[in-house]
């Protein structure tokens, strides 16, 4: 057995573990291993189309898309998609016991002009936020991609999650 020492601490870079990989490899068809290898990789992101992300792993789309649901599943990545096609990728697990942080989640954050208080609304809760508000979710969809930047004259859009993430569109 060889040890090199500081080299990639998981601890220090938040990669993923050896031993945690190599249970994964013992479990899981080698199609899903790899694709949570190249999702930690490149996570969190935005991808308009699941295409762009099976072209960068060079792998067909129903491979990608097999193995994303497998993982999701197993608790071992979080994703959130849109009724446009858009997927975020945000969360890859990354040792024994790995959860995801709710902080971790993009999010959109949102001002009420009178109180001034801000709200964080992640992406998994945009639409029970918005229906405990008796919001219209082609109004609050509209409002979130920015197309006001006050709702309601009550709500005030201050950043979105497009906003700490690149998106494939930006990196190329």
């Amino acid at each position: 057995m060889c040890y090199i020492t500081g080299v990639l601490d998981p601890q220090v870079y938040d990669v993923i573990q050896a031993s945690f990989l190599a249970q994964l490899r013992r479990t899981l068809r080698a199609e899903a291993v790899l694709v949570l290898v190249q999702v930690e990789q490149v996570c969190p992101g935005y991808w308009l189309d699941l295409s762009e992300l099976a072209d960068q792993f060079a792998t067909d789309r129903a491979t990608l898309n097999r193995s994303l649901r497998k993982l999701e599943k197993l608790n071992l990545l979080r994703r959130a998609s849109f009724s446009n096609g858009g997927t975020w990728i945000w969360w890859v697990a990354r040792q024994f016991g790995d959860v995801p942080r709710p902080e971790d989640e993009p999010a959109w954050v949102i001002k009420h002009v009178q109180r001034r208080e801000f709200y964080r609304i992640p992406l998994t809760d945009r639409w029970s936020w918005c229906d405990a508000r008796k919001i219209p979710r082609k109004t609050f969809k509209g409002f979130l991609a920015g197309d006001q930047m006050v709702m309601r004259k009550k709500w005030q859009l201050v950043s979105t999650p497009f906003d700490f993430t690149n998106t494939t569109e930006e990196a190329a």
